[in-house]
């Protein structure tokens, strides 16, 4: 960043910042993983929504929240109760052991935030704070038009790209591409959680100078994760996924990677044909237990999947 970057831009630059370093330093305060951490801390706030409400607030995906409800009701933090206004839909709450382990979650967040305070001197911390006075409430109304309900628009017919083998590129990424990506997978509705700490193992296949795809790796020694794989759909049934994952396949390699595994809701057959086998989750390196798609961004309905890499020279 430099000193003509924009106020919105520094904001928004201090909050990717942000929550990097309170999964570093904070992590959530306990052992919670990030969705349950964020689903903790909203119903600490408002307690008794329905799941749907939390998807909607949250901005997750539903079986992510559904993961994290079931555990958090299996530990004895959350409990469900039925909706007085819909029979079919559920309320959860947290329970007297769940609100006290919310409230320490939450007051373990707040001193996190206040330790990035302690460089600045007591006139500085004034112009913060009158700053987030402003922000604040900016930042709620945005999020209570945001969740108001409107009528459905129709989906926009999209014209799939004609593209040429010889036409396609695949290069590595670099952080300018990352508002690039992001677009990407939240279009696609893919979760950005611990993408950007990967970036640098980051693959992109474009047309020209049109972004048709990406790919990530997140190496753990010999193991590897493949993730993030994302294609723009008018670019989709042109084999430039199949393009792309044997490229990162050959990447693994390069790098020494042994076993690439990867995680799948839908698309098993797929990779089974570009040679992975399913494997039982319980069969991932204990190392790969860092990565962000095992700590709850990942569905528990997800398939896990391994192709064992064969060195070549």
């Amino acid at each position: 960043m430099n000193d003509n970057s924009s106020t919105g831009t520094l904001i928004r630059e201090f909050a990717r910042l942000y929550v990097r370093d309170q999964r570093i330093h904070a992590s959530c305060g306990d052992a919670a993983s990030t969705v349950q951490c964020h689903l903790m801390t909203e119903l600490l706030r408002e307690d008794g929504l329905t799941q749907q409400t939390l998807v909607t607030r949250l901005g997750l995906d539903k079986s992510w929240i559904s993961r994290a409800t079931d555990a958090l009701v299996a530990e004895g933090s959350l409990k469900k109760t039925t909706n007085p206004d819909n029979r079919r839909s559920v309320n959860l709450s947290l329970t007297p052991a769940g609100r006290q382990r919310a409230s320490l979650l939450d007051a373990q967040l707040n001193s996190h935030a206040d330790q990035l305070l302690s460089a600045a001197n007591a006139e500085q911390i004034a112009l913060v704070h009158a700053a987030m006075q402003i922000l604040l409430p900016a930042v709620q109304n945005r999020k209570a038009a945001t969740c108001t309900p409107q009528k459905a628009r129709p989906a926009k017919k999209l014209s799939r790209l004609t593209l040429l083998a010889s036409e396609l590129l695949i290069t590595p990424a670099t952080e300018t591409d990352w508002p690039a990506i992001t677009g990407l997978l939240q279009g696609l509705g893919l979760s950005l959680d611990g993408a950007e700490e990967h970036l640098n193992n980051f693959q992109l296949i474009h047309a020209g100078k049109e972004l048709l795809g990406c790919a990530g790796l997140e190496i753990y020694g010999k193991s590897a994760l493949l993730r993030s794989l994302a294609i723009k759909p008018e670019a989709q049934g042109q084999h430039c996924g199949i393009r792309l994952v044997q490229y990162m396949i050959k990447t693994a390699n390069a790098a020494g990677v042994k076993h690439l595994y990867l995680l799948t809701t839908d698309a098993e057959a797929y990779f089974q044909k570009l040679g992975f086998e399913k494997i039982d989750t319980s069969k991932l390196p204990s190392a790969m237990h860092a990565s962000r798609q095992l700590q709850g961004a990942c569905p528990a309905s997800a398939i896990a999947m391994l192709l064992k890499i064969k060195k070549t020279n």
